[in-house]
C-alpha cells in the first residue's frame, strides 16, 4: 500500500476538509445518520460541491427534492452547480417522485444496482438510502445491497449514503454500520441559545490523519456550512 489517495473536497470559504484529515479516501463507503432536520442533506450538499469543485463527477440520487428544489437548494447555499449539470459532471437523479404516491415499488433497490450510469462517476450519493430500503416492497437483503456497494468501492469509486435511524430496523441498521469505512452521525444542540448542528465522525476506518471527532457546523444561506471552532465535550 502506498500513500492513500485522498479525493479533495476543499474550499477557500471553509477548513471542512482539514477537519476531517485533509480530504476524502478513494474506496470509501460513508454513513451519514441522523434524524429529520439535523443536517444530514446539507452535508450531503457540502461535499458533492467539494468534489465538484475539485473536478470529481459526481451522482446525486435524492429521494428529498425534484431537481429544480435541488438546484435552488444549492445556489441558496451559494453552492452553485449549473454548470457542473449541464457539462455532465454531475448527475442528478430525483427518485422523489417514486416515493411521494407511498406505495411500495417492487425491485427498487435492484434497479438502483443495475443502473450502471450510476456508477459511472467517481462519487456517488443517495440521500437518503433509508427511504429507498423502506420504500422497497421486494424483500430487499440489505447485506447484498452494501456487498454491492463494496464492489464499487474497490474500484477506488467513494459512495456516501444518509440514514434516518427512525425508518429502518435496528437489524438493517447494524448492517450498514459495519459496512462503513467512516460512520458520522448528526445531531441538533444548542449552543449559548443558538442552534447548532454537530456532526460526530464515530468510525473513520481509513483516516488519513488526524481528524477532529466532533465538528460543530451552522447552515447560512449565501454561505453554505458554517464550520465552528466551538468545541463540544
Amino acid at each position: 500500500m502506498g500513500i492513500m489517495e485522498l479525493a479533495r473536497i476543499d474550499l477557500s470559504r471553509d477548513d471542512l476538509d482539514k477537519r476531517i484529515g485533509g480530504g476524502i479516501p478513494h474506496g470509501s463507503l460513508i454513513i451519514i445518520e441522523g434524524e429529520e432536520s439535523t443536517g444530514k442533506s446539507v452535508l450531503c450538499q457540502r461535499l458533492a460541491y467539494g468534489f465538484l469543485q475539485n473536478r470529481y463527477s459526481v451522482t446525486y440520487v435524492s429521494t428529498q427534492l425534484t431537481t429544480l428544489e435541488f438546484i435552488k437548494q444549492m445556489n441558496s447555499l451559494n453552492y452553485s452547480i449549473n454548470k457542473k449539470l449541464l457539462s455532465g459532471a454531475l448527475l442528478y437523479i430525483p427518485v422523489y417522485p417514486l416515493i411521494a404516491d407511498n406505495k411500495k415499488k417492487d425491485g427498487f433497490l435492484k434497479k438502483v444496482m443495475e443502473t450502471r450510469a450510476f456508477y459511472e462517476k467517481d462519487v456517488i450519493i443517495f440521500d437518503s438510502i433509508s427511504a429507498l430500503i423502506a420504500n422497497d416492497a421486494s424483500e430487499v437483503n440489505v447485506d447484498d445491497l452494501m456487498a454491492f456497494f463494496k464492489r464499487i468501492t474497490a474500484l477506488k469509486k467513494i459512495i456516501i449514503c444518509t440514514v434516518n435511524p427512525k425508518e429502518l430496523p435496528e437489524s438493517v441498521l447494524t448492517i450498514i454500520r459495519t459496512s462503513a469505512t467512516m460512520l458520522i452521525r448528526t445531531e441538533l444542540f444548542t449552543f449559548g441559545g443558538d442552534l447548532k448542528n454537530l456532526a460526530k465522525i464515530l468510525k473513520y476506518n481509513m483516516a488519513p490523519g488526524s481528524y477532529q471527532k466532533n465538528i460543530v457546523f451552522r447552515v447560512e444561506p449565501k454561505i453554505g456550512i458554517a464550520v465552528e471552532i466551538a468545541s463540544v465535550a
